[in-house]
């Protein structure tokens, strides 16, 4: 009896052993996975000034095409999110990959507006597979104390796919022209399928069912916490407001109020995205170590940094001196951009290792929603009123009532 007893705690210490060391490789792995998937989704603005001649496009048309993009992310990712639960990280992100991929490919042979919009919204769909199964993966192998900081690193592959497409997205095209250029982001996204799924593996302590679950145990057959969901599902998509209205309308208000040159202008999304990088591990690191754990209290710390500083960008007066502006912007990027590390491990908090897929599914859709009638709606209100300053205060406003929404409406599960 002793000896099975200790044979049992050797066995135990021997998966804890592995954990400890393969963890760090397989939140690379999916780190890669964010960066090869983001930068088929970053190419659609990237490779832009190279297309709209050939496809004789508007800005308005091209702008269409990231809503087509988040169109079909919201439309699958409960789905998605659904299937990740019971097909396994692994299956659910090959199967994304491949979608992202062949639909990335196919739009580079698009001789028109529409079939460049089906291809990207078709893009779109393949897309919303990565995030539910890569969260589901974070949330396998890391425990409770680490977890907003491996979501943090995980999620700084979006930016990072970001510069990845800035960077290699030109240099394919003067080799290859610009569908040569889309039909590689594609390919790479392909062939990166494949690889993660070689390399993928579950924790020794939960190998062996597809998506590491026993289909009938408690943790499956519960419900989902809805209400906690959806308040958390209120609350980001007004930060995520924030961060696509940072990114869309910075540049343009630098350039029309702050005097800015277009080139300076624009180099401001690289400021913010560094922000935002330095956010999503530091937020991560403040929320795991400072608050042991808690998620909650850092989620509405920076939802009020936020409001904060969309104030200071409705307050500030054309022509305001650099070493004001700059920071600002900065701190922007860190909270409305670097805020989802966190929020994403308090998604696998609330819902449960065996539900993550569906629970962030549920939130990605309502974000998503979100984004798509919230952005453009800044756009109309600095149409309609002249003002930059008005816009920004109503998104302070709108981000405080999220915020309002996570204090009095969602209960933070109890660490474990």
């Amino acid at each position: 009896m002793r000896s099975i007893r200790f044979a049992s705690e050797r066995e135990r210490r021997m998966k804890n052993a592995e954990r400890e060391r393969s963890r760090w490789n397989i939140l690379a792995l999916i780190s890669v996975s964010h960066i090869i998937g983001a930068a088929a989704q970053y190419g659609i603005n990237t490779l832009a000034p190279f297309y709209q001649h050939d496809l004789q496009l508007s800005r308005a048309q091209i702008g269409l095409f990231f809503t087509a993009f988040y169109l079909g992310m919201a439309g699958l990712s409960y789905v998605a999110g659904w299937l990740a639960d019971r097909l396994g990280v692994r299956g659910t992100v090959l199967s994304g990959h491949l979608a992202l991929g062949l639909w990335t490919i196919a739009a580079s042979f698009a001789p028109s507006f529409a079939w460049a919009f089906g291809s990207f919204f078709l893009a779109g769909l393949g897309y919303s597979f990565l995030n539910p199964a890569s969260t589901k993966g974070v949330m396998a192998w890391f425990y409770r104390d680490e977890r907003a900081t491996a979501m943090g690193i995980k999620q700084t592959g979006v930016p990072a796919g970001g510069v990845l497409a800035a960077v290699l997205g030109p240099s394919l095209v003067l080799l290859a022209g610009w569908r040569g250029a889309l039909a590689g982001l594609g390919a790479i996204n392909l062939f990166f399928g494949f690889f993660f799924w070689a390399l993928w593996r579950e924790p020794a302590a939960e190998s062996g069912s597809p998506g590491s679950v026993d289909r009938s145990s408690p943790e499956v057959l519960a419900p989902l916490k809805v209400k906690s969901l959806i308040s958390l599902s209120f609350g980001t998509a007004l930060l995520l407001l924030g961060q696509m209205s940072l990114l869309t309308y910075v540049p343009l208000y630098l350039k029309e109020t702050m005097g800015l040159s277009a080139y300076w202008a624009s180099q401001a999304l690289a400021l913010i995205q560094m922000g935002g990088m330095v956010g999503r591990i530091g937020w991560g690191v403040v929320s795991d170590r400072l608050f042991q754990g808690k998620r909650k209290i850092v989620l509405v710390l920076i939802g009020l940094l936020s409001v904060a500083l969309s104030l200071c960008l409705g307050w500030m007066p054309p022509g305001a001196p650099l070493y004001f502006l700059l920071p600002v912007i900065f701190l922007s990027g860190l909270c409305m951009v670097g805020y989802q590390g966190v929020s994403y491990a308090l998604i696998g908090e609330i819902a449960g290792k065996a539900q993550t897929g569906a629970a962030l599914g549920i939130v990605i859709t309502v974000n998503s929603v979100g984004t798509i009638i919230g952005t453009p709606l800044f756009g109309h209100l600095v149409d309609s009123t002249g003002s930059y300053s008005i816009a920004w205060l109503l998104l302070a406003g709108a981000i405080l009532l999220g915020i309002m929404a996570l204090i009095f409406f969602l209960k933070e599960p109890k660490p474990v």
